[in-house]
């Protein structure tokens, strides 16, 4: 039995509207008006078995209070769902009236409730705090990791705590009972017993239940059992050392389930990603993809060559070495990792309205408004060990010489420096949006029929790559519909860079790709789908436009023309003096980082700002057709009758090396000059000519009016 309490209820209307949006009847008799007059009880019964309201309203709690996002229709809102004491009529009220049924008395048991229901017209009239639900999966998470952990090590951690713990530690001491929360009773019994047995701490039984109540109360999440062993260990715990050998009728054994329990003691686990598994390593809050041949090395290296030579007893480091190598090809396999325990990771992810930077002196979380740099103790979630920046963040106001670059490669055009700013955001930003499925394309401007390049475009690419894991594949030999084609792509990827495409590059087969998901196949592995929101985004550069002047590919293609500023004679070596990236000093970092980040600012404020393109319709018709079409083309115009035949003949007197080109071919050039330049074709017969004319929309719509 759950009810909402509704207080100082200011708009009797919108309790008829807060009935029917939950979908009970009008005048449902479990309504209860307050002694006071201004105030509501609305009882309901609610099947709620998968813990939606415990995800999505903040925890384990009997009672929820939330504010109107309108002010008038109540003073605020508690969702009572269990241990709670709430009056029914006819009860009396501090003000001297009485708790009436609004409607009727009721004749049956309150009617049920959908929680999926419950949680929607709650979200509609009032505020539910975004950190509200994130305490309340990370609650859940570390509820759920509770399951993996060991039993007896967690107990000589917190005997050594019950002994070693000094009198003046209670912020210690409070981070181990937040530690504790999760395990429920459990938890609560070992804080318990570990205070009561330490000397340092005079507090009765009674008042430690207490306190873990309040620990319980106040807990987000943050506080893990790794941060109890840390703690244990910074005050002389040694953690147990587990000996992966026995001994059975004299002959020395690896135990693989010890094997397993000291891989997942050192973070080893499985991690699911949508309907497959990845092998993985796990400290503290950093996630690392891991291959067999860094389980070998922390076995070797970490585990056994570290080991003091007492602990061998009657056998010695090279003979389980030996026994190691000789069990290798079964216990340093997938079949044997996949035993490993399944850890629930909740990773720190980019929202609509921020993102995140990890460097190493803090992550700095970005908005539209502001950078902010905080330090990692109050990092939610975890982040792929690549995706941290190996420099501290320091903020300036001394200009990048990237932006120079960039400024300089595409023309020094305020409007298109912008723009361009605006993809580079795009791309550092690592929320895909719907409706934005994008790959930023990376062109020359100059027309010509032969590649030109050096123009910037591959050292624009590098730059955002020393803010974001980015893969980039050699364009002029990749192939979409090769085997194995994305398998140096890994789940922490967040960009894939294709260099110098060619020129026949088929854009279409990226098509899903960038608008649904990228599957990737490794040798000897499961094939793995990323979908649309966990793929990485796609950047491309190439000397040429991209075949296919159609709808589908110009929408999913973001474009940047670059000049001829930078050329072979001209690279930003001989204008800035070095080269980038390579030696820079501590300042030169600062302020390409500040104006990276100042480029996802003006991303989430703005979006993609469109650039100004000047030759990109006239080389996507040089790419259909030919540079001598292309120039032909610029007399054609609209709303004039021109015969096909006589246009044939003109083009070949004009361009005598065409003279094997068929009229057919030449009519759908004029078709595609057509689409190119958004004109509508018209093709008519007229006894044994055939015309053809070109029309804009405006006269479209003078012709039909």
């Amino acid at each position: 039995m759950g009810n909402l309490d509704l207080d100082f209820v200011g708009d009797y209307e919108f309790l008829d509207k807060l009935l029917e949006d939950l979908g009970l009847p009008v005048k449902y008799a479990w309504v209860i008006q307050s002694g006071s007059g201004e105030g509501f009880h609305v009882y309901f019964r609610i099947k709620d078995e998968l813990g939606i309201l415990i995800k999505k309203f903040g925890g384990d709690k009997a009672v929820f209070k939330f504010k109107p996002r309108e002010k008038n229709i109540c003073k605020h809102v508690e969702v009572r769902r269990k241990n709670c004491q709430t009056v029914l009529p006819p009860s009396l009220h501090e003000s001297g009236g009485i708790y009436t049924f609004y409607y009727d008395e009721p004749r049956e048991l309150p009617l049920y409730i959908d929680a999926e229901k419950l949680v929607e017209v709650i979200s509609k009239y009032f505020e539910i705090e975004e950190e509200v639900t994130k305490k309340a999966f990370s609650i859940i998470e570390q509820k759920e990791e509770v399951t993996h952990y060991d039993k007896e090590r967690l107990e000589s951690a917190l005997e050594s705590l019950s002994k070693n713990l000094p009198s003046n530690c209670y912020e210690e001491w409070y981070r181990i009972g937040f530690a504790l929360v999760p395990f429920g009773d459990e938890g609560r019994k070992y804080f318990v017993e570990m205070s009561l047995a330490n000397p340092n701490y005079q507090d009765t039984e009674m008042q430690l239940n207490k306190k873990f109540d309040e620990l319980v109360k106040d807990y987000d999440g943050r506080v893990t059992l790794g941060s109890l062993y840390h703690l244990a260990e910074r005050f002389g715990w040694v953690k147990p050392i587990i000996k992966i050998w026995y001994w059975e009728n004299e002959r020395l054994k690896l135990s693989r389930p010890r094997l397993k329990r000291l891989l997942e003691d050192a973070g080893f686990c499985k991690l699911r990603i949508e309907r497959k598994y990845i092998f993985a390593r796990v400290s503290e809050n950093i996630v690392h993809e891991i291959t067999t041949a860094e389980v070998k090395e922390y076995v070797v290296f970490n585990y056994l060559n570290e080991m003091p030579v007492s602990e061998f007893g009657a056998t010695n480091r090279d003979a389980v070495m030996d026994l190691i190598m000789k069990n290798g090809s079964q216990v340093f396999a997938d079949s044997f990792f996949e035993f490993l325990i399944t850890r629930p990771i909740k990773f720190c992810e980019d929202t609509k309205d921020s993102s995140f930077f990890f460097f190493k002196n803090g992550f700095v979380e970005v908005t539209k408004e502001t950078k902010y740099l905080h330090p990692y103790e109050n990092l939610k979630g975890c982040i792929w060990e690549d995706e941290i920046i190996e420099r501290e963040y320091e903020e300036t106001r001394i200009r990048s010489e990237f932006e120079d670059f960039l400024y300089n490669a595409i023309g020094k055009d305020t409007e298109r420096m912008r723009a361009v700013r605006s993809a580079v955001g795009y791309m550092l930003h690592r929320k895909k949006k719907p409706g934005e499925e994008k790959a930023i394309l990376l062109i020359d401007e100059i027309i010509s029929d032969e590649a030109s390049g050096r123009s910037g475009k591959g050292l624009t690419i590098r730059g955002i790559g020393k803010l974001r894991k980015t893969v980039i594949l050699d364009g002029r030999t990749f192939s979409p519909g090769k085997n194995f084609a994305f398998q140096r792509v890994g789940v922490d990827c967040n960009i894939v860079a294709f260099d110098d495409l060619d020129k026949n590059f088929p854009f279409e087969k990226l098509f899903s790709v960038i608008s649904d998901g990228m599957t990737i196949e490794r040798k000897n592995k499961d094939e793995m789908y990323l979908p649309y929101e966990k793929s990485p985004k796609l950047i491309c550069s190439t000397n040429y436009v991209m075949k296919g002047i159609d709808d589908s590919a110009l929408d999913r293609q973001f474009v940047i023309e670059y000049t001829n500023h930078y050329n072979k004679n001209n690279r930003p070596i001989h204008e800035f003096g070095h080269s980038f990236f390579e030696g820079w000093k501590k300042e030169q970092w600062n302020q390409f980082d500040t104006f990276m980040l100042e480029c996802v600012q003006l991303y989430l404020e703005k979006g993609l700002i469109p650039y100004p393109l000047k030759n990109m319709e006239e080389k996507q018709l040089i790419n259909e057709t030919s540079e001598d079409f292309a120039e032909f083309s610029k007399e054609l115009q609209s709303d004039c009758r021109y015969g096909k035949n006589d246009l044939y003949k003109k083009y070949l007197e004009e361009n005598p090396d065409w003279a094997k080109l068929s009229q057919r071919r030449f009519t759908g050039w004029l078709k595609k000059y057509g689409k190119n330049k958004g004109l509508k074709v018209e093709e008519w017969k007229s006894g044994s000519e055939r015309y053809i004319e070109f029309k804009t929309e405006e006269q479209k719509g003078n012709e039909a009016a």
